[in-house]
């Protein structure tokens, strides 16, 4: 059989190049482009996709091993934690109970404490904007309303000093385990 015959039998193709997809007569029935630069770009194209889902896997692999990247997971599950346990709470420090946006605000900085990081007498609902970010924290009425909140006992516990906390890897997890649960739990009790 001539090669004009066997073109004649095969049936036209979309070009598989995703720049091109143009239709064409293919020579053999594995012909995937309808030109050799279009053959070209199809590998390239082949070469970065799987360049991707190689960097996506290991990046996940180091992401999973990351201290830094799971804190970073569980600060965000503790925080959400803190905003659906205050939610009817007006803002700690100004009062505000207005449309604006919130967040998890710590009393004791992360920063200068990180010990205190997922202690929940630390953290409540804070207006973000305002308190959070503009006053820093707004924190003498702060501290007059966690009086109010959790008692003197509490606050000089809260401001005294305390010991590192050394979280690892599986204790990051398991906190931010912890939080998820908490937070289900509350979503289903409120769904009822």
């Amino acid at each position: 059989m001539s090669k004009t015959l066997r073109a004649k039998a095969l049936k036209q193709k979309k070009c598989k190049n995703l720049d091109c997809k143009s239709l064409y007569t293919p020579w053999k029935s594995t012909q995937q482009a309808c030109s050799i630069t279009c053959a070209l770009k199809i590998v390239k194209q082949k070469q970065k996709i799987k360049y991707k889902a190689e960097t996506r896997k290991m990046k996940k692999e180091v992401n999973d091993n990351s201290r830094s990247h799971q804190l970073k997971l569980t600060q965000t599950e503790f925080n959400k934690y803190i905003r659906l346990r205050d939610e009817l709470n007006p803002c700690i420090s100004c009062g505000t109970t207005a449309n604006v946006e919130y967040c998890a605000g710590h009393y004791k900085t992360v920063g200068a404490n990180p010990e205190l990081r997922f202690c929940e007498i630390n953290v409540h609902k804070q207006c973000n904007k305002n308190c959070n970010l503009e006053q820093s924290g707004n924190i003498l009425m702060y501290r007059k309303s966690l009086i109010n909140k959790i008692g003197l006992k509490e606050l000089d516990w809260l401001e005294g000093p305390h010991e590192a906390a050394n979280y690892t890897l599986d204790d990051i997890k398991e906190i931010r385990k912890k939080y998820k649960d908490k937070i289900k739990h509350h979503e289903q009790r409120i769904g009822e």
